[in-house]
């Protein structure tokens, strides 16, 4: 049996919520400018979502 070798590639993540950890101002722009490219709802549109998301679970 062949066994192949992978490299694992671990990234840093930072956590912006621990204490003590420093954060470079183009580190929290990049941070920002990612959190901006996903959806955005409104709480109406997020509890509409959810229960759609809800009876889909029911059904199956």
């Amino acid at each position: 049996m062949k066994s192949i070798k992978t490299k694992e590639k671990k990234q840093e993540s930072k956590s912006w919520i621990l204490p003590g950890k420093s954060l470079s101002h183009a580190e929290f722009k990049e941070g920002i400018q990612n959190a901006e490219m996903g959806s955005f709802h409104s709480v109406q549109e997020s509890m509409e979502n959810f229960e759609i998301w809800l009876k889909s679970r029911e059904k199956k």
